[in-house]
């Protein structure tokens, strides 16, 4: 058995989606001041790789602590779709898979965006999920798509609308997709915020 970390680490003032709060880990005791080591954290329940519940854009929709544990659990499959800045991801490019793409299926798809994480460019230009295409995959009735980009679409609103309308956890910013295999045993647990709309989670893949 072999387990690969899907998450970036996160480290005080790291990047953020622009409108989010800032990332700040700093010590609030050490052992010398009061004899054990201690941190703080502030940070947005969107920071790093994680994921969204329905309730991020849904006022009724569910929250973390509503989900099942098995959405965040299972076979997962990588769809490899290598595609460069600002390019579009669209329904064509889901076709192939379509074997796949099925009611309760966990789909994650590979763009490569993943190796310009901490870049400038990396919340500017990733490749995006077209309206269209987030339609064709919430009609497939699948449970999560994972991603390797720090949000689906530059169409943001009308695409989480779309992907959690239909109850599909959406997993943001994964990194070491091409270290696993195409299909693997996914683990991806958030924090159970009582009320609350997502969480960093530690992804890990194991094969």
């Amino acid at each position: 058995m072999k387990l690969v970390d899907l998450s970036h680490p996160m480290e005080h003032g790291q990047q953020t989606f622009p409108s989010d709060p800032k990332l700040s880990i700093v010590s609030h005791g050490t052992v010398r001041t009061l004899k054990y080591n201690i941190s703080q954290i502030v940070m947005s329940s969107h920071q790093g790789t994680h994921l969204d519940a329905m309730y991020h854009f849904l006022e009724d929709g569910k929250t973390l602590d509503q989900m099942p544990l098995d959405w965040f659990y299972g076979t997962a499959h990588i769809l490899r779709l290598p595609k460069g800045a600002r390019e579009e991801i669209v329904v064509e490019d889901f076709l192939p898979y379509e074997n796949l793409l099925v009611p309760g299926a966990k789909i994650i798809y590979e763009t490569g965006w993943f190796k310009h994480f901490g870049e400038d460019n990396f919340f500017d230009d990733f490749p995006s999920l077209t309206q269209e295409a987030s339609t064709y995959l919430a009609g497939r009735d699948i449970r999560m798509l994972g991603m390797d980009t720090p949000t689906p679409s530059r169409d943001w609103y009308e695409v989480h609308h779309i992907l959690l309308g239909k109850e599909i956890v959406i997993v943001e910013s994964l990194t070491n997709l091409d270290q696993v295999p195409d299909e693997f045993t996914f683990m991806g647990f958030p924090l159970n915020l009582k009320g609350r709309d997502g969480s960093p989670i530690r992804a890990v893949a194991q094969f």
